[in-house]
C-alpha cells in the first residue's frame, strides 16, 4: 500500500511540474530572400526572389511550435530580406499564418525589417504589419519584454525613451517574476568587454542595459542577427543567441531555441534542429 502512495505522490509531482511551467520558443532570422540575394550576388547571375528556401525551413518551423505547443512563440527579428518588399512580408505572414491561434505569437524588428539612414529608424515596413516595434507580454509571473535593438545599435533618438520604457515594465513586473528579454542585435557575443563589431551592440552600451538588468532581476537576454549561435554571461544574467531559422552564416542548422521556464528560473534553453 505504501508503495502505490508513494508512485501516486511520484506522479502526482510530475503532474504537477509539467502544469507549472511556462514554455517559449524563439524563431529568428527567417529573413525571406536572403537566399535569394547571395544567389544574385554571383557572377553573371540575374535576381530572382525566390523565397521557397526560406519558406521550406520556415513551415517546419510552424510545424514544430505546433507540436510543442508552447505559451508563446517569438520571431527575434529580420522576417524579411526587404523592408519594401511586399512579397516577402506577405509570404512570410502567410507561413506563420499556420501557427495555432491559441499560442501567443511575437514579433520585434531586425535590421532587414526597418528602414535605416544616418541614425534614424524608420519600423514603418514593420509597426504598419505588428502595430509596434517593442512589447511587453506578462503571463503566470513570467514577464517577457521585447524591444528594437535597432534603436541602440544606430543610435535613434528614441534609444532612451525606449531605455526608459524597459526600465519601467520590469520594474512593475515585481520580484517575483522571471523576468527575459527578447532582441535581434545581441549586446555581445561571449564577453561584455569584447570589442565593437558589426554584429553586437556598441561595447560603450553594453553595461548601462545589463547593470539595469541586473538591477531589476532579470535571468536571461535572446538575440538573433548572428545566424549563428553564442553564448556568454554578465553577473548571472546570460546573452544567448539563436541560429537562424533557415539561412545560416556559421556551420549552425537550421533551428529554433526551446526555452523552458519552471519553478522561477530557467530550467531547459536548448537549440533544436527540424
Amino acid at each position: 500500500m505504501k508503495r502505490i502512495f508513494f508512485v501516486l505522490f511520484v506522479l502526482a509531482a510530475v503532474v504537477s511540474c509539467k502544469n507549472e511551467s511556462f514554455v517559449i520558443i524563439q524563431i529568428a532570422d527567417a529573413q525571406l530572400g536572403f537566399d535569394a540575394a547571395v544567389k544574385g550576388q554571383a557572377p553573371g547571375a540575374e535576381y530572382v526572389n525566390d523565397l521557397s528556401y526560406e519558406v521550406a525551413l520556415l513551415q517546419k518551423a510552424v510545424a514544430a511550435v505546433n507540436e510543442k505547443k508552447p505559451d508563446a512563440v517569438l520571431f527575434t527579428g529580420d522576417q524579411v530580406n526587404l523592408p519594401a518588399d511586399e512579397e516577402q512580408w506577405n509570404v512570410f505572414n502567410e507561413a506563420v499564418s499556420g501557427i495555432d491561434p491559441s499560442i501567443s505569437t511575437l514579433h520585434i524588428p531586425g535590421n532587414h525589417d526597418v528602414f535605416i539612414s544616418e541614425g534614424q529608424v524608420d519600423a514603418t515596413p514593420f509597426t504598419s504589419r505588428y502595430g509596434t516595434d517593442r512589447f511587453v507580454y506578462q503571463n503566470r509571473r513570467v514577464c517577457v519584454v521585447g524591444i528594437n535593438s535597432n534603436l541602440i545599435k544606430y543610435n535613434d533618438p528614441r534609444e532612451e525613451e525606449q531605455y526608459e520604457w524597459m526600465k519601467s515594465v520590469l520594474e512593475q513586473a515585481g520580484e517575483g517574476a522571471v523576468k527575459i528579454i527578447f532582441c535581434h542585435h545581441p549586446f555581445f557575443l561571449k564577453d561584455i568587454e569584447e570589442e565593437d563589431g558589426y554584429f553586437q551592440i556598441q561595447k560603450s552600451k553594453r553595461k548601462k542595459y545589463f547593470d539595469m538588468f541586473l538591477e531589476n532581476g532579470v535571468v536571461a537576454v535572446y538575440a538573433g542577427h548572428l545566424h549563428d549561435s553564442s553564448e556568454g554571461e554578465y553577473m548571472g544574467i546570460s546573452m544567448k543567441t539563436a541560429t537562424s531559422a533557415a539561412y545560416q552564416l556559421g556551420e549552425a542548422e537550421p533551428s529554433y531555441r526551446y526555452i523552458v521556464i519552471q519553478n522561477g528560473t530557467v530550467c531547459q534553453d536548448t537549440m533544436l534542429c527540424y
